[in-house]
């Protein structure tokens, strides 16, 4: 740098009338632009400010969050300042803006009365100079407008600084004190709080390397510190860690909210680095250097892209005042040079965020570093003044022909900044989509439906925040049309609405119903925008194409919806509610699939909408048709499925409501078939692994047993495990169609002739069965009543090719068929199989001794299911006194019983202390997943009431 442009002590002297007078002016100025078209430019509302939006609005609501972990994570500070001027000035995007129009505002009188506290040499020009800079600066400007909150920082930051470099100085230690509150406070509002420890460290180095050799007290007449630089970087840290404690404890106990989002923009991740970090972090570096002239931010969320942070014009007092910075900081008789060092650290430091991250430079991650990165501006608009002020030998006319050159190089700069920032910027159809004004002209399309219909927004621009903010308090709901679909309240007329990319959900929708209207909107610059489609009152009365339950049904639920019915599609369950109240509680719906034999065999739970559409969304009257796709066990027959469905809440510790009828907290929503699936080899395990081929193409890999009491008569089951060739594609259907016999013969040579036990196709003709995987089919057997007990064979035939799988032992049989005498007759029949013969009544032999009766049964046939047995003791009124409910004689499920077995069955009652009188003894059976009980006739065929066989009178003293 020449003579005639070093630094001179020009305006060096104390704060004057004149400082009043510049400060007010670049405050006016940074209003004028800042308040110019707050809520316009940039346009629409860009989800990040949603997302802070709807922070506020909770907060508004009386939560207190201490971090707010959606949209990657963000601190609070600036949400609470949003709320604050919401609860005065309202809600809406111009007051929410507003947080960062005030905090843009203040930088800039900020920064004039930092640097002109902070420098000595040419204080007056470089301050005012800088603030002006930063005022009409396109980067400050457009984050002023601009609701997010890293806007915050640079007031934060001037405050924090300044204060510890003049505690530096001065040694008070209240500065510290200030300094040490505002460090703890900027990490309550940006990542970028958590580097101010690097800055302040690296300043307390140098100044105690600096004032090695020489009296620090003397420079520049300032008195004896109070307190050392050492001691109060430490006084300053204590201060800090007491305010940041609260939110600490919060990242101590949620650490991902400290690292989420960090990691994932990392330079060290491969998504950022491929692989490199190092040669990243050199390119993030050259990118970083390059963003002050040659070319800025590339996101429009940030930037013009690729405007640079100085115009052509700005760009040559920057690169001047960079010259005039660094030859200041090499000077060490320099006044300014611990000011200028802070200053430094803070611009450098504050710059590595972008660095360390993805697509730097970024705008966003960088603001913190202002208003000390505008110094050189600052300090080479001064640079000018004093050159032109020199060559005319500091003549009045000199001076002002400088401060004429700068104010031309800030005009021209304010001409391009303004032009770029509202003309150029909003104008770009480009900001028109990364602001998201077509989520607000969609919501102006879909806010009238809601005069006449209830309005469904398609869940993928429903949880967009812009449009999560503009519906939260109407009643157009979120809807998952893919699993869900809800019909409206009786009366009422349903809107589905879709982005444009769902189009062909939108005509899978209003395929559903024949008078169904689909319409197609466009934004306004022609592309399409949304797909609507109306559907009228009359319509949504009914159920739509294809979606109605096959067997309609209403079981009631307490608080939670009522079951309507189900129907199967593919391998898919649809079940229909209705909600007949609002619901605060949040339910979780499932449904288990009980085989033949009363295993579950199949389940599935889940939240209404999957986790989309919460019932405390439903609204009364409105029908939600809900696509299940339960899991299912590897193995089963291909029998019916009976479906229970019901609700639990998770909140509550999974306790499920209850049934309004009182029959238990499951209801049956019908019978289907879930065609069986193969699966890859490995899932599941026989626990008799072979590999025994039954011709081209059939393998049998393994098979199981599972029966107890192996006796004739006895129910078994057999699961085989199939492998179909080999390859892709479907399994052959000359292959899956074979015949197969399941056959079992005496184990001794010479032996009575082979009983089939099961006849069919190797796989039923709706099985999805893939070559190369494992078809896994439960065969439900039963042995036969008439054989003797012995080692018999157990063979398997499949396409001609026989092969034995195991021996089993058949023990002798226990069963009864001989009626034991009875006391009281029954001849009632339950059903088609059970017969109650009669009972015999044990009455107390004593007070406190409970009733003893033993029923006795008989099968006509083998049961279908396994039936609970109770007994109940009546007063005259009907109302229950004393009763037993259990699986008849103990364990021996009915499932089990053969033709003509009698069960003798015993049952203890016990009574209430104050029992006396007359009472009637009744019994039957249920099913233990309905409460339904067996319809009862009597001897005459004739049926019972109540499903409970009369066993006459009990008198009791």
């Amino acid at each position: 740098m020449n003579e005639e442009m070093r630094p001179k002590r020009s305006d060096a002297a104390g704060w004057t009338s004149l400082d009043w007078i510049i400060l007010l002016a670049v405050t006016l100025l940074a209003a004028a632009s800042r308040f110019y078209h707050l809520g316009v430019t940039p346009p629409g509302f860009q989800f990040d400010e949603a997302f802070n939006a709807l922070d506020a609005a909770a907060v508004l609501e009386g939560q207190r969050p201490l971090f707010l972990p959606r949209n990657g994570g963000r601190e609070v500070l600036y949400t609470y300042l949003q709320a604050g001027l919401a609860s005065i000035f309202g809600l809406n995007i111009t007051t929410l803006r507003l947080a960062s129009a005030l905090a843009g505002i203040a930088a800039v009188p900020v920064t004039y009365g930092l640097l002109r506290g902070m420098l000595r040499v040419d204080s007056r020009r470089v301050a005012g100079f800088t603030s002006i800079v930063l005022a009409i600066s396109f980067w400050h400007l457009h984050f002023s407008h601009y609701g997010i909150r890293v806007i915050l920082m640079p007031v934060i930051f001037s405050g924090l600084f300044g204060f510890f470099w003049y505690a530096c100085r001065s040694g008070a230690p209240w500065a510290y004190v200030v300094s040490g509150a505002l460090a703890g406070l900027s990490v309550w509002n940006n990542p970028t709080g958590r580097l101010t420890p690097f800055v302040l460290l690296f300043y307390t180095l140098w100044v105690v390397w600096t004032s090695r050799g020489h009296n620090l007290a003397d420079e520049l007449a300032r008195p004896r510190p109070r307190i050392g630089p050492v001691w109060g970087l430490l006084l300053t840290g204590a201060v800090a860690f007491v305010v940041f404690m609260p939110l600490g404890i919060e990242f101590y106990r949620h650490p991902d909210f400290f690292f989420g989002h960090a990691e994932a923009v990392s330079v060290f991740a491969d998504r950022v680095g491929g692989g490199s970090p190092l040669a990243a972090l050199a390119r993030h570096a050259v990118a970083v250097l390059g963003m002050f002239s040659i070319a800025g931010d590339q996101a429009w969320i940030h930037n013009l892209p690729g405007r640079p942070v100085f115009d052509v014009v700005m760009s040559i007092p920057f690169w001047i005042g960079v010259i005039v910075y660094a030859r200041r900081l090499l000077r060490r008789a320099d006044p300014d040079r611990d000011a200028l060092v802070m200053l430094a650290l803070w611009a450098v430091v504050m710059l590595t965020p972008t660095i360390f991250s993805d697509d730097a430079p970024n705008f966003s991650r960088s603001l913190p570093a202002l208003p000390a990165l505008f110094v050189p501006a600052g300090l080479g608009l001064t640079a000018i003044v004093n050159f032109v002020a020199r060559i005319f030998r500091g003549e009045r006319r000199g001076v002002w022909l400088g401060y004429g050159a700068a104010a031309l190089i800030l005009i021209a700069s304010t001409t391009f900044a303004f032009r770029d920032y509202f003309i150029r910027f909003p104008s770009s159809p480009d900001a028109y989509y990364a602001y998201d004004v077509d989520k607000l002209d969609a919501w102006a399309q879909i806010e009238p439906l809601r005069v006449q219909d209830a309005v469904y927004l398609s869940q993928l621009w429903a949880q967009h925040s812009t449009l999560e903010f503009l519906r939260r308090d109407t009643d157009v709901r979120s809807l998952d049309s893919s699993r869900t679909l809800v019909l409206p309240p009786p009366g009422q007329g349903a809107a589905y609405a879709f982005p444009s990319q769902q189009r062909r959900r939108a005509e899978e929708i209003a395929a559903l119903w024949p008078g169904a209207q689909l319409e197609e909107t466009t934004d306004r610059y022609g592309k399409p925008l949304l797909e609507l489609v109306t559907v009228d009152a009359a319509s949504t009365a009914g159920w739509p194409a294809g979606l109605e339950p096959t067997a309609p049904i209403e079981i009631a639920f307490d608080d939670a919806p009522t079951l309507l019915g189900m129907r199967r599609d593919g391998g898919d369950l649809l079940a229909a509610w209705r909600a007949e109240d609002l619901m605060a509680r949040n339910l979780t719906a499932f449904l288990h699939l009980i085989d033949a034999d009363g295993r579950k065999v199949g389940q599935v739970d889940q939240l209404p909408g999957d986790g989309g559409y919460l019932t405390p969304a439903w609204q009364p009257g409105e029908r939600v048709i809900e696509r299940y796709s339960p899991i299912m066990d590897t193995c089963r027959d291909d029998r019916p499925v009976r479906v229970m469905a019901g609700w639990y809440e998770l909140a509550a510790g999974g306790a499920r409501r209850a049934r309004l009828d009182g029959l238990g907290d499951m209801a049956l929503a019908g019978e289907t078939v879930i065609p069986l699936r193969s699966a890859p080899p490995g899932e599941a395990s026989p626990s008799q692994p072979t590999e025994l081929s039954f011709g081209e193409g059939l393998t049998l890999v393994g098979y199981s047993i599972e029966g107890d009491r192996l006796q004739p008569g006895a129910p078994l089951a057999l699961d085989l495990h199939w492998r179909c060739g080999a390859g892709e594609g479907e399994c052959p259907a000359d292959v899956a169609s074979r015949t197969m016999q399941v056959t079992l013969q005496p184990a001794e040579a010479g032996g009575a002739a082979a009983q089939i036990l099961w006849e069919g196709a190797v796989a039923p003709q709706d099985a999805v069965w893939r070559a190369g995987e494992t078809l896994c089919r439960r065969l439900p057997l039963r042995l036969p009543a008439d054989v003797a007990a012995g080692r018999y064979t157990l063979s398997l035939t499949a396409g001609g090719v026989s092969q034995s799988l195991t021996e089993l032992m058949l023990e002798p049989s226990s069963r009864s068929y001989d009626i034991p005498p009875v006391e009281r007759e029954g001849n009632a029949t339950l059903g088609d199989a059970i017969k109650l013969v009669g009972a015999t009544v044990k009455p107390p032999g004593a007070s406190g001794q409970p009733l003893g009766v033993m029923l006795v049964w008989q099968a006509l046939r083998p049961p279908d299911a396994d039936y609970v047995v109770f007994v109940h003791l009546l007063d005259d009124t009907g109302q229950l006194v004393a009763q037993s409910d259990a699986t008849p004689a103990g364990d021996d499920a009915t499932r089990r019983w053969i033709a003509d077995e009698v069960v003798t069955d015993e049952h203890m009652l016990t009574l209430p202390a104050d029992a006396a009188g007359t009472y009637r003894l009744v019994a039957g059976m249920y099913d233990p997943l309905t409460g339904t009980r067996l319809p009862v006739s009597d001897a005459a065929g004739q049926p019972i009431l109540d499903g409970a066989a009369p066993l006459g009178q009990v008198p009791l003293p």
